[in-house]
């Protein structure tokens, strides 16, 4: 398989669903929930979705289509001979996106029937950045090369995470790591889209994030994009081999600081079972 032409495909791909996304922006949304009331569905992702997964189907017709709506399923190949997987979040960054905050994208991740990344596009619309990796071929922003932050320190660095839609009712909602690592770090940011944060990790503006209860729709894009960047990813005992479809955590790092973050949260989970 070409890889670096299937990222081709697929950044314009992603850019046709982010032109869609904007004519959308900053007007009057339909909203539905999902899950919870904070789990929002809105006409700009159906509309996304409806230019990513006929565009993917009709260019790789033998592979299978996942995506965070549920338009996907049972697009292309069966599930259980198809040799490659798209994972699909048509916006990432829906509640931003409904109250019309510009901090929003298109995450569109190809991997190998074992989960193993291969290709990664995130597109911001807002700024018409594209944020794309192939497996062997680096990472680029504007296809130009990027790489992660070279900061040594955890003390020196900017960090990124998320909370649960349960968080509410979950007493395991992120909120004890939030205060471990604001208390270690330079600082703390929350975008409301882990596609984004993952691609700032891997062009240096970032220099890590945690967090929990993701999907492969989420973070396959932004895994491949950070890995590409001489990044690191893992879940949180440090393992990688089955990162996006077991315990459904995420750490990212730029590598330099990846252990220390593994400290942290290794301390504040057996704080947590004492």
């Amino acid at each position: 398989m070409d890889l670096q032409a299937t990222r081709r495909t697929v950044s314009e791909i992603a850019r046709a669903a982010g032109a869609v996304l904007m004519q959308h922006y900053n007007q009057p949304h339909q909203q539905n929930t999902k899950r919870t009331v904070t789990d929002i569905v809105t006409e700009g992702d159906v509309a996304s979705e409806a230019v990513i997964i006929p565009a993917l189907a009709q260019h790789f017709p033998t592979h299978h289509i996942i995506s965070e709506e549920g338009g996907g399923k049972g697009i292309g190949a069966p599930a259980e001979s198809a040799e490659y997987f798209w994972y699909i979040d048509p916006l990432d960054g829906t509640s931003n996106y409904a109250n019309n905050i510009p901090l929003f994208t298109v995450s569109i991740g190809l991997a190998d029937r074992n989960m193993h990344p291969l290709v990664g596009v995130v597109y911001d619309p807002f700024s018409d950045e594209l944020f794309s990796a192939a497996r062997g071929y680096g990472a680029t922003l504007n296809d130009r090369p990027i790489q992660v932050s070279a900061r040594q320190s955890l003390q020196e660095s900017m960090l990124c995470s998320g909370f649960p839609y349960d968080s509410l009712t979950n007493p395991d909602n992120n909120v004890r790591e939030w205060m471990a690592f604001t208390a270690r770090t330079r600082g703390l940011r929350r975008f409301g889209s882990i596609a984004l944060e993952l691609s700032y990790i891997a062009c240096g503006r970032l220099e890590g994030l945690w967090e929990q209860s993701v999907n492969g729709w989420d973070v396959m894009a932004g895994i491949m994009l950070v890995q590409e960047a001489a990044g690191q990813t893992s879940d949180y005992s440090g393992e990688d081999s089955q990162l996006v479809y077991s315990g459904r955590q995420i750490v990212a790092s730029n590598r330099h600081i990846h252990q220390e973050m593994l400290d942290v949260l290794h301390t504040v989970r057996a704080a947590q079972e004492n």
